[in-house]
């Protein structure tokens, strides 16, 4: 009896450290990534934006660096212990070849950096900027927990901004474009914003601050911003019919993500997270 008690519970412990082949992208923070260049395609091809590949890579490795740094840096301030989270779990128990990776990323957007016009380098090097000090407020003890309040909103524009940083430096934006992008801002908040909801306790346990854990409320908010982002978006389509696609893809990532909140038990923690960031990729629908 006592030995197959013992492969039992060996076995239930292994069952419990297997990670379903579809997390895989979400520990690996290559989900973003995938959502960005999607994105950057779908305005570039609106706006009739022609886009190189060094351009591509640099939008794709530089989102992965944004957000394996982010968790690298969130996993060194984890408490001892389990962790709710198979992303944060993932980065603490892996920091050292993650952090080899990170740096191996960062000599690829050096080399792919160096294929684009000097104007799109200067451009970038301000940004850059912009994103160092969004790191310094989000990690720097001492502005963590009163810009961590502000985390998703700031996150969710930042991760716009880069998808739409080649498009806006080529195109040429006009009231349509900007009504888009900043429904397409406010879309990305929304998704952070709802993942926060969802994680509260994870946060606390995990020492993150975030605005949903000073906003209890803040899941009533989602349904009103979900119509402000369609509206938005379809106003740029009504001025411009040439962004309708993307305006509907806008508005179906903005009810998906409501429904995901509206519906808790319909997917299990994790997987909600990762549905979550898989609705953003609504334009590969409605574009390609």
């Amino acid at each position: 009896m006592k030995p197959a008690l013992t492969t039992l519970a060996l076995s239930q412990s292994l069952k419990s450290r297997t990670r379903a082949w579809w997390l895989w992208p979400n520990v690996l923070s290559l989900d973003a990534p995938l959502v960005a260049l999607a994105w950057q395609e779908a305005f570039a091809q609106v706006m009739a934006v022609e886009l190189g590949a060094a351009q591509r890579v640099l939008l794709a490795v530089c989102t992965w660096l944004a957000y394996s740094g982010d968790r690298l840096l969130d996993a060194r301030r984890l408490p001892d212990g389990p962790v709710d989270s198979a992303r944060h779990a993932f980065a603490r128990k892996h920091a050292r070849p993650l952090t080899i990776a990170w740096l191996i990323g960062t000599a690829l957007a050096c080399v792919a950096a160096c294929q684009l016009p000097v104007r799109e380098v200067a451009a970038g090097v301000v940004w850059l900027a912009v994103l160092a000090g969004y790191f310094v407020l989000q990690h720097a003890r001492v502005f963590r927990l009163q810009a961590g309040r502000w985390k998703e909103p700031m996150a969710g524009t930042a991760f716009a901004g880069g998808t739409l940083f080649f498009v806006i430096i080529n195109g040429q934006p006009d009231v349509p474009f900007i009504l888009a992008a900043s429904a397409w801002a406010g879309l990305c908040a929304m998704n952070c914003l709802a993942i926060a909801g969802w994680d509260r306790q994870q946060d606390a346990a995990m020492g993150q601050p975030s605005l949903a854990r000073c906003w209890a409320g803040m899941e009533r908010v989602l349904p009103w911003m979900a119509l402000g982002l369609a509206a938005l978006a379809l106003g740029g389509a009504a001025l411009e019919p040439r962004w309708l696609p993307l305006a509907l893809a806008i508005t179906a990532g903005a009810l998906a993500l409501l429904e995901l909140t509206r519906r808790p038990g319909l997917f299990s923690a994790e997987a909600r997270r990762v549905w979550a960031d898989m609705v953003l990729l609504t334009p590969v629908w409605f574009l390609f």
